[in-house]
């Protein structure tokens, strides 16, 4: 595998934990660090066996030939690297906190989508190795499927004394507004990914140490979407007993209707369901790097989902919900009382899939019944063959007993659905399984709507349309029925050749028999800009109906801020 090249911009204290990873990574080549005190990125380069150092990023960038940048320098300077690096049009990684305040998060986050570069977040408490655990033990349901309470509590005892953080990071002195914007954020990511979104806060927050700027200790609550509560008890001021605070932070501990999960400051993880004496849960965390190796399970993360083309956890948009929960924070602690969670309004995209209705379409009719010049009013007599334009197929199309159009379960209908891009298809292409999962990253799980793209709609009106339309193969559809898929949709007229009887029955029959809705005949699937969409696909209640054209459609969401 041909190795990545990258810059690393910042050679301070955190930049050691990055240059360590990246080193270890053997799918990544760090060419190049760059600081404006170029002696200290010299030093690092020299330490981590990076080729250059530079003082800019710009000579950097003019210089070397990258396929991604990391930024780890303070928040102040993010806005102007992540432009500089967009203008470039590169990948970039960057250190949290990724604003000093949410505007500007915003703006950063803006100008990266308007550059069309993929942007994330090194937010690694997450990627923590106990995170990642206790994520899986809760959607295993092992204490239950209600979540009661997430808790916290840290004690850091990095920063009593007048010369607090001047060793390893002494901008932090200087941060008017400091523990909940530089490690409060990181536990409200974490608490999103073990329980969800979060509504509304409750934070006090006091200065112990006066030689510092901003606040060091911190007592936040939370509720969240699903009715749960997060306490978060933190100060960077008093001690811990651990030997190493830094390891996991702080103590945890998760309840549920069913049990309690625990994870030690040594990142040990205790499970006891209610009324069972407390078990040890079996895994091992690395004692290498930075908090369990989070920062090298970050950068994986990172790499892989750029060479698969998949969503990173911390993108940008996704974290700016971290920072107005920030922000809500503050404002509770000015002004002591709870604060709702200022949340983005899904500003929703409408795309037909439907083929138009029309005389032009095969199996349609439509003819003036009245006028308003004669009758008063205008009305059409539309004349429909079940299986004409974008149409829904019923089991008893090809199953004399089957379920009638009127008998299928709604639900199947209307709901998220996989966007498969398989373009660029072949005339008369038979579609396998293997053609299937190379085209998307996404799993394949009980229940999906799959929306297989061809761009076959584009056919329409010429014979290759109806006779030489690209199809599911039997073993595909047997898979689609093995995996509990609940709906297919496809953009030629139907799922088979529909010149040769033997693949038509045999495909349809495997689908149906399988409880697998069918949607053929959709169109502008190429408009789809997401790999997830809400699909909608009603037919007529047609009693006793083998199937009915359905006007179908996907919602996509963007987000718009707006109070609660």
């Amino acid at each position: 595998m041909t190795a990545l090249r990258g810059i690393c911009v910042g050679a301070g204290y955190f930049s050691r934990f990055h240059l360590d990873a990246w080193r270890r990574m053997n799918d990544v080549d760090i060419v190049a660090i760059c600081d404006t005190n170029q002696a200290a990125a010299k030093a690092m380069a020299s330490e981590y066996d990076v080729s250059n150092a530079y003082a800019t990023l710009e000579e950097a960038l003019s210089s070397e030939q990258v396929e991604f940048v990391d930024i780890i320098t303070p928040p102040a300077s993010h806005f102007g690297l992540v432009e500089m690096v967009a203008r470039h049009g590169l990948p970039v990684i960057c250190q949290k906190p990724l604003a000093p305040d949410l505007k500007t998060a915003e703006q950063l986050v803006q100008v990266a989508a308007e550059a069309g570069i993929r942007l994330m977040v090194h937010e690694n408490f997450r990627f923590q190795p106990w995170h990642r655990a206790v994520k899986s033990l809760l959607d295993s349901g092992v204490i239950g499927n209600k979540l009661h309470t997430i808790s916290c509590r840290t004690r850091l005892g990095d920063g009593w004394g007048p010369d607090a953080y001047l060793g390893r990071q002494p901008y932090f002195r200087d941060m008017k507004r400091f523990l909940i914007q530089e490690t409060g954020v990181h536990f409200i990511d974490t608490f999103r990914y073990l329980a969800g979104e979060i509504d509304e806060v409750f934070c006090s927050t006091r200065r112990l140490n006066d030689a510092i700027q901003g606040e060091d200790s911190v007592h936040l609550l939370v509720s969240f979407s699903n009715g749960a509560t997060g306490i978060w008890d933190a100060s960077r001021y008093n001690e811990s007993l651990s030997s190493d605070p830094r390891y996991t932070f702080g103590s945890f501990q998760i309840e549920g209707n069913e049990g309690t999960i625990w994870i030690s400051e040594d990142g040990e993880i205790k499970i006891a369901r209610l009324g069972e004496a407390p078990t040890r849960h079996e895994y091992d965390p690395s004692k290498t790097g930075f908090a369990g190796d989070c920062v090298l399970i970050t950068q994986q993360h990172f790499i892989d989902c750029l060479r698969a083309g998949r969503p990173f956890e911390t993108n940008g948009s996704d974290y700016l919900a971290n920072l107005r929960i920030v922000e809500s924070a503050y404002d509770s602690a000015a002004a002591n009382r709870p604060v709702r969670v200022k949340h983005p309004t899904p500003d929703r995209e409408f795309i037909d899939l439907s083929i138009p209705i029309n005389n032009a379409l095969p199996g349609a009719s439509v003819t003036d019944c009245k006028t308003v010049l004669q009758d008063g009013w205008n009305a059409t007599t539309v004349s429909l063959y079940s299986h004409c334009g974008t149409h829904m197929d019923a089991p008893k199309h090809f199953i004399a007993s089957g379920q009638t159009i009127d008998q299928m379960a709604l639900a199947s209908f209307v709901g998220p659905a996989k966007v498969i891009d398989l373009t660029p298809v072949s005339p008369s292409e038979l579609l396998t399984v293997e053609r299937i999962t190379s085209s998307t990253s996404l799993p394949i799980e009980v229940g999906d709507r799959l929306l297989l793209r061809t761009d076959w709609y584009k056919h329409l009106g010429n014979s290759i349309y109806r006779n030489e339309l690209p199809r599911i193969s039997p073993e595909l559809a047997q898979w689609f029925v093995d995996k509990q898929v609940a709906l297919i949709g496809v953009e030629p007229p139907s799922v088979a050749d529909v010149n040769n009887i033997d693949e038509l029955t045999e495909v349809h029959r495997i689908l149906l028999e399988g409880d697998v809705v069918i949607v053929e005949g959709l169109a502008n699937l190429d408009q789809l800009t997401q790999e997830q969409v809400e699909f909608i696909a009603l037919p007529l209640r047609i009693e006793n109906g083998d199937g009915c054209p359905v006007r179908a459609i996907a919602v996509q969401t963007t987000s718009q801020s707006h109070a609660r």
